[in-house]
């Protein structure tokens, strides 16, 4: 049954026990001199459950890790992140796919109902009335992760009774009735959103944001209490709310994907490499890279140092034994199991150097200075690049003996047409020459040494630097790149790109970043502690 008509118009255009260090400290910040005392929090679209905050919120609320949003097709991007509240609209395939999935999952819910929502009634004995209200007050509080209005109460025991007469052919008049009920809050706005109307957040609205900002799903009971017993209205409030959160697993998972998001590395499963020029690799290599990238950002964060240094410069990586011999580096003992290996600092650096961002940013059969310095550009400095221009053919240089990827690439820098955008990309790009199109490092290209050497224009640490490593230096020294790193959890926490509105928010941000010596689990507790977190603005 199609109940979920009303939903376009709200269309806007881990768990387990692991030891994690304690947070530092964090102040909350105060109105600095370039911000004005007027609370200015910027907009706040309603946004759409991902299909991941989809998933994770039907495990969360009624036990059910059958992964239903498979079904619900691709998600829609914004800025890079799934989560972008203007890319998430709502069409029709997609609220017959709603409705598919509410039913499938009222049906797998329905011999299990105390399980998985702590229900507990006897229809017989106690009247099927009185046993489906006590279903709806348990259930729907949850599903809409606020306190129901005694009207929404109301429509939903009608829904059990309209059930109830339809009947089913496997199923008894109550349980049918119950199924219908789950299926209507299943496809209720209510659910599928996260709906806020008034400029001054609820408790509970407050408690979705942290919960969904942090965890990437609905708030745990204790959070829910939090917010029935009004605890939730200070920022002091609000962040040991958060300090609590950020201590749990469901974290570790909320950090991984958005680094996953922001570089794209999962694309390494799409790779494939010529035989000829990459004799080494194998089908079986993307899945450890991908898997090395995840677990190294994983360690840097929560086992390791945990800054945005680390992250850059990190002398070491998580292999296994079988991804180790692959790159060529020692790993004695590693066996199958994922573990921190050290690298050479001359030649690999943390997130610059692993293999998945250089295998992605590479042709089947080279590198690409191109695609790598562009990664740089776009991705850590935020600079917006503008499209080849259309007149422009673009013809990547075939591999041929004798010649250096410089070499190859040397017509951009003389063609008046391409050298605006490639005197920005190339000179980053050429400092990984010495990390094949495969993630393995080599010293020569062919029979020539190869020049690493590189230099950053255009920047606010402009100047010469040589291979991977120096690069890194230059970005943990770069306010920018600090700035711009900070710019992406913003959009990905939010949901939104940032406007005029948020620069309060966003210095902010950096200053506290800064201050907390660039400690990643802290800027996640600074997203909790700004005007764009703490307030909504009321608009079109």
């Amino acid at each position: 049954m199609a109940l979920l008509a009303s939903v376009t118009a709200f269309a806007p255009s881990c768990d387990g026990d692991i030891a994690t260090p304690p947070l530092p400290a964090i102040s909350v910040p105060t109105i600095q001199s370039a911000c004005t005392a007027e609370v200015s929090p910027g907009p706040a679209p309603i946004r759409r459950l991902t299909r991941q905050e989809y998933d994770r919120t039907i495990r969360d609320l009624v036990k059910d890790d059958s992964h239903p949003a498979a079904e619900l097709g691709a998600e829609e991007e914004g800025l890079g992140f799934s989560n972008n509240a203007q890319a998430l609209v709502t069409s029709s395939a997609l609220v017959e796919k709603y409705m598919l999935a509410a039913e499938g999952i009222s049906t797998r819910l329905s011999t299990e109902l105390t399980r998985v929502t702590g229900y507990s009634c006897d229809p017989g004995a106690q009247g099927e009335d009185v046993c489906a209200g006590r279903f709806v007050d348990a259930f729907g509080p949850r599903a809409y992760r606020r306190a129901l209005t005694s009207s929404e109460r109301d429509a939903l025991m009608g829904v059990f009774g309209q059930g109830r007469v339809l009947g089913a052919t496997d199923a008894s008049p109550f349980i049918a009735g119950l199924q219908l009920v789950i299926q209507a809050v299943l496809q209720s706005p209510d659910f599928l959103y996260r709906v806020e109307m008034n400029e001054q957040l609820t408790d509970f609205e407050i408690a979705n944001r942290l919960s969904y900002l942090l965890w990437g799903t609905m708030p745990d009971e204790a959070l829910l209490t939090a917010a029935g017993a009004g605890h939730l209205k200070t920022a002091a409030e609000i962040e040991r709310e958060a300090k609590r959160l950020l201590a749990a697993p469901n974290a570790r998972a909320t950090a991984g994907e958005f680094h996953r998001q922001w570089l794209d590395y999962d694309r390494v499963h799409n790779v494939s490499k010529a035989a000829s020029a990459f004799p080494s690799w194998s089908s079986a290599i993307p899945a450890m890279m991908e898997r090395e990238t995840a677990a190294f950002i994983e360690h840097v964060i929560f086992e390791g140092e945990g800054t945005w240094d680390a992250l850059l410069t990190a002398p070491y990586s998580m292999m296994n034994e079988p991804l180790a011999a692959y790159y060529g580096v020692p790993a004695s003992n590693a066996g199958s199991a994922f573990q921190k290996v050290a690298v050479d600092p001359t030649q690999r650096a943390g997130l610059l150097s692993q293999g998945s961002l250089m295998t992605i940013n590479a042709h089947s059969n080279q590198t690409s200075p191109v695609h790598r310095g562009k990664l740089i550009r776009e991705s850590f400095l935020c600079d917006v690049l503008a499209p080849p221009p259309k007149d422009v053919e673009i013809n990547v240089p075939d591999p041929k003996p004798g010649s250096t990827a410089r070499e190859r690439f040397a017509q951009h820098s003389s063609n008046a047409a391409c050298s605006g955008c490639h005197a920005l990309m190339d000179p980053l790009g050429f400092p990984f020459e010495k990390i094949d199109g495969a993630g393995v490092y080599r010293s020569m290209d062919g029979d020539k040494p190869i020049d690493d050497s590189g230099e950053v224009n255009a920047s606010d640490v402009p100047g010469a630097f040589h291979g991977v490593p120096g690069l890194a230096r230059k970005l943990t020294a770069s306010a920018q790149a600090r700035r711009c790193y900070v710019k992406q959890w913003f959009r990905f926490a939010y949901g939104r790109g940032e406007t005029a509105q948020d620069a309060c928010s966003l210095e902010r941000l950096d200053e506290q970043f800064v201050k907390n010596g660039r400690d990643i689990r802290a800027l996640m507790l600074s997203l909790t502690q700004t005007d764009a977190f703490l307030h909504r603005k009321v608009g079109p």
